[in-house]
């Protein structure tokens, strides 16, 4: 199998890619505002190791477009499920490391591993950062009352301002600017997991037995250590690990650091 094939799934109307040529399945799911093509440099490092399986999200990349009455968790699961037939080592970043822990609950069966970059679990921290929580929650509070005044862009380049790569907005391309905008249905949507845990989540990490590792950046939002450490604590075989140099798109400008802690987590 080609390092970057690419295979269309009929059902859900999302597109997958393949990555790598390892004999060990692996499903990697992606962070909001990204797609499928962001694992290829973690795809490159474990190519003697696993292929990667990898959903655009609805409206990202190449699948179709959102559609708001469908619980985004929810489309995205179902997606899965019709597509994982059998146990793969899961790989997600942020929103898609979320939807990782989802899966684990509510198929074990499917789910040999868990490799989790800053999965977005914030509810995590209150205990421990409870004036971080509750500033994010004011933060997106502001990104989705934009969003519903009808004001994409300024919604969008609130959450890139804090959840981007670094990059100031006016330095990204026109065409990404306006693509991140129309993005924007789901980036809210997913806020039901992340800020809601509608999947019931954190009170259930304890049900998790698979091995699971949960990095974090250095330079990531402050929010994004005490929230990982939570989930790393809370699930059965859990480790942390934090890569120097790296904020929240570390799985994709750190892809070999994080590359070696899937290695070791996946256990080949």
């Amino acid at each position: 199998m080609a390092l970057d094939g690419k295979a269309e799934a009929a059902d859900h109307g999302l597109y997958w890619r393949v990555l790598g040529q390892g004999p060990r399945k692996a499903l990697a799911l992606h962070c909001n505002l990204g797609h499928s093509g962001a694992f290829r440099g973690i795809a490159e490092a474990l190519g003697d190791v696993l292929t990667l399986e990898a959903p655009d999200m609805p409206g990202h990349g190449r699948s179709v477009a959102y559609r708001e009455e469908i619980p985004a968790g929810q489309w995205m699961l179902d997606a899965i499920l019709d597509q994982i037939t059998e146990p793969v080592d899961v790989i997600g970043h942020s929103y898609g490391g979320l939807l990782g822990l989802r899966l684990a609950l509510l198929r074990p069966d499917l789910v040999r591993s868990l490799s989790l970059y800053e999965p977005v679990t914030m509810l995590g921290a209150q205990a421990e950062a409870p004036e971080a929580v509750a500033e994010n929650h004011a933060h997106m509070e502001r990104v989705i009352a934009l969003y519903e005044a009808g004001d994409s862009e300024g919604a969008v380049r609130l959450f890139v301002e804090e959840w981007g790569d670094g990059r100031p907005w006016a330095a990204l391309p026109e065409a990404t600017r306006a693509q991140f905008a129309g993005l924007m249905s789901f980036v809210v949507a997913s806020q039901l997991d992340v800020l809601h845990d509608v999947g019931d989540i954190m009170p259930r990490l304890g049900q998790i037995e698979v091995p699971v590792v949960v990095m974090d950046g250095a330079l990531s939002p402050a929010i994004m250590k005490p929230a990982c450490d939570y989930v790393a604590a809370q699930v059965q075989n859990g480790r942390r690990a934090t890569v120097a140099g790296a904020g929240h798109m570390g799985a994709i400008t750190h892809a070999a650091e994080v590359a070696a802690e899937v290695r070791r987590t996946v256990g080949v």
